[in-house]
């Protein structure tokens, strides 16, 4: 018993660790758990994993339910300290007893001046209900600026009501290349719940958690992890069959893989810049066996190939992330406005050079996972769109903004 508990505050203890180097250190959550995981079960990381996620898609309205009971702001391990229990008083089914003694221990090994406080404020929490009024900002879970932006785009309602699917887990999806009810039918047989998405004929989606490697036809290439919102957004690329399709900013090769499938005899150029990212993207490839694929390592900047020489583009540029919240609720941490402007002044660049080797009369998909304006309809100003389609996030898929462009 006294090993699981230590065990438990030990997790705790890393999730405060991930929790500072997010925000002390712009650290992505994904790379700052994997680091401080080490060491753990599995059961353990799944804990972790839950801890920090929760805090960061929660953390608003955390930090107005604990504010009230601090006299002064703590220093950041014991503020971060507060989110974990406050999340976990509030969220998770842990004893409000355990919940509290395992904070103390943990904030033991960093401040152990602060052990008293953070005592004090989470038993108020145990012992009180949330606060009844929040800030609009507060209830959406956003920083003031993101909501202030989104609300002056679409108004408070529309603004709220998707902001409640970004406080969620979002369900695993997937892009099936085989036959897709077969393989439905296949996954269910093992007793997973499996549906059909809506956005693209590939989409399926499964429950949170499910573990990919286990599934039917993983190790045979017959799918690739893509929330459906970004494959509707391949679907939407024209191309005619023994065509040259560009694939910029291609890693981790989701996109590629499907388009691929979708133009056996056509050849796709994945360009990708870092190569931190290229093993990754060969690796995908490989595992799901597409030979139609040659990888250019380059700046979509400024990309080695002559004016009007290829048929079609797909342009999945670099952005803030703010469509995928549900998935990285880091990312709305990690940016701020002048990082959304600098990103819609690269993405206007990309397009410009994308446009110069598109051929006159080609077409080309501009797609982000962020909805904001800046990074949408701003960056595509002055082209010939032919449609163009946001989605906001909901339970069922993220949030995306994809155009298509034609060059006359």
């Amino acid at each position: 018993m006294n090993q699981q508990h230590n065990t438990e505050s030990s997790t705790r203890h890393r999730a405060i660790q991930v929790l500072v180097d997010i925000f002390a250190y712009q650290k992505k959550s994904d790379i700052a758990i994997e680091k401080r995981a080490v060491g753990l079960d599995s059961r353990d990381k799944a804990l972790l994993h839950a801890l920090v996620l929760g805090v960061l898609r929660r953390f608003f309205s955390l930090e107005a339910d604990f504010s009230r009971f601090l006299k002064q702001k703590p220093d950041i391990e014991a503020r971060m300290c507060l989110f974990i229990g406050t999340y976990q008083l509030r969220y998770m089914r842990i004893p409000s007893h355990a919940a509290v003694s395992e904070c103390v221990d943990a904030i033991k090994h960093f401040q152990p001046k602060a052990t008293g406080m953070v005592n004090a404020v989470l038993r108020k929490i145990a012992n009180h209900e949330p606060p009844k009024t929040l800030k609009p900002h507060q209830r959406a879970e956003l920083p003031q600026w993101i909501y202030a932006n989104w609300r002056n785009a679409w108004g408070a309602e529309v603004t709220q009501s998707f902001c409640l699917s970004l406080q969620q887990q979002p369900p695993l999806s997937l892009a099936i290349f085989s036959h897709r009810n077969t393989w439905i039918k296949q996954v269910q047989q093992h007793g997973i719940k499996a549906e059909e998405g809506d956005l693209s004929p590939h989409a399926v989606l499964l429950s949170t958690g499910t573990d990919v490697l286990s599934l039917p036809a993983f190790d045979d290439g017959g799918f690739q992890v893509m929330d459906q919102a970004a494959q509707h957004a391949v679907m939407a690329l024209d191309a005619t069959q023994g065509s040259l399709i560009l694939d910029i900013c291609a890693a981790p090769g989701g996109k590629t893989a499907l388009l691929a499938h979708r133009f056996p005899t056509s050849h796709i150029m994945a360009v990708e810049l870092n190569p931190k990212r290229l093993p990754r993207l060969q690796e995908n490839l490989k595992r799901l066996q597409v030979n139609n694929v040659s990888i250019l390592q380059a700046d979509a900047c400024h990309l080695p190939i002559p004016d009007h020489s290829v048929d079609t583009i797909m342009l999945d540029a670099p952005c803030s992330a703010s469509g995928i919240l549900r998935r990285h609720p880091d990312a709305k941490f990690l940016h701020d406005e002048n990082s959304v402007q600098k990103l819609s002044k690269h993405q206007k660049s990309m397009l410009q050079e994308a446009l110069r080797v598109l051929k006159i009369g080609g077409t080309l998909i501009y797609a982000v996972c962020s909805i904001h304006p800046q990074e949408n309809e701003q960056v595509i100003e002055g082209c010939h769109i032919i449609q163009q389609q946001r989605l906001y996030p909901s339970l069922k898929h993220d949030g995306f903004f994809w155009a298509k462009i034609i060059k006359k």
